[in-house]
């Protein structure tokens, strides 16, 4: 079991690449607590602790805002006092936006900000605080095929997910004396219920298709479990000399 006892915080883990990643740690033996402002998932069914322990595993909820740093600040104090200790942060809470730029004002532009960016940038601050005095830890962003490129009526959650690649290189550097390893998972279209409209939509599915050459058995939209792979992969000791990586989970739509 690659993450047996090791204390993981899924920020945004009630849903989605976060309830995935969450199931993932905890069959990898991690005690995984689920971050997020609701417990329920958005996909409906049983909600993520609910999952991980009917199936053995360990698991909480911490209902926390991610873009509130007092919030943040007492998940991190909580998890410490509990386990002693933090292994491992995945910053996945996140929001976007479908707008034009002339629709979108600087309010919602800076709401998207705060979701994506600025709980990330507060999920690296505060797991860094505590991982620090142990010289180990492993922090994963969650950012965007769209960190590398442009897309249209998506200029907010574009620049939010760029941001992530570019905070998650700069704390790699910072922290590599440290012995912390910051990297960043970076999804295509993945199926999850925020993307559950396009997906459903014929000429967008079609869209897609054209813009991802990568086919396995006839797929080519990633599942959650898809990028929860990649996310276990580089909090485990097999990433142990990989820090300040952008890893693509994005069937080749990137490199089209």
């Amino acid at each position: 079991m690659k993450m047996k006892d090791r204390v993981v915080i899924v920020t945004g883990g009630s849903s989605g690449i976060g309830k995935a990643a969450s199931i993932s740690f905890a069959k990898e033996g991690a005690v995984v607590i689920v971050a997020d402002k609701i417990a329920n998932p958005r996909e409906g069914g049983k909600d993520t602790v609910s999952e991980i322990l009917d199936m053995g595993g360990i698991s909480i909820f911490r209902k926390t805002d991610m873009t509130a740093e007092k919030e943040v600040s007492e998940l991190f104090d909580f998890v410490v006092s509990k386990y002693g200790k933090v292994d491992v942060v995945v910053n996945n809470a996140a929001i976007s936006l479908n707008k034009s730029v002339l629709d979108t004002s600087a309010d919602e532009f800076m709401q998207v900000i705060d979701n994506n960016l600025k709980s990330a940038f507060l999920g690296c601050k505060y797991a860094i605080k505590h991982m620090l005095g142990r010289k180990q830890g492993r922090i994963v962003n969650i950012g965007s095929n769209f960190s590398f490129v442009g897309r249209a009526n998506l200029s907010a959650y574009v620049a939010s997910k760029a941001g992530i690649t570019g905070l998650t290189r700069a704390l790699a550097v910072e922290t590599a004396a440290h012995g912390i390893n910051v990297n960043a998972v970076c999804p295509g279209g993945t199926r999850t219920e925020a993307t559950r409209s396009l997906l459903e939509d014929p000429a967008s599915l079609a869209e897609l298709g054209r813009n991802i050459p990568l086919r396995k058995g006839g797929k080519f939209i990633m599942e959650p479990q898809d990028v929860a792979r990649a996310i276990v992969f580089l909090a485990s000791d097999d990433a142990e000399m990989i820090t300040g990586s952008s890893l693509l989970v994005d069937a080749g739509w990137d490199a089209w």
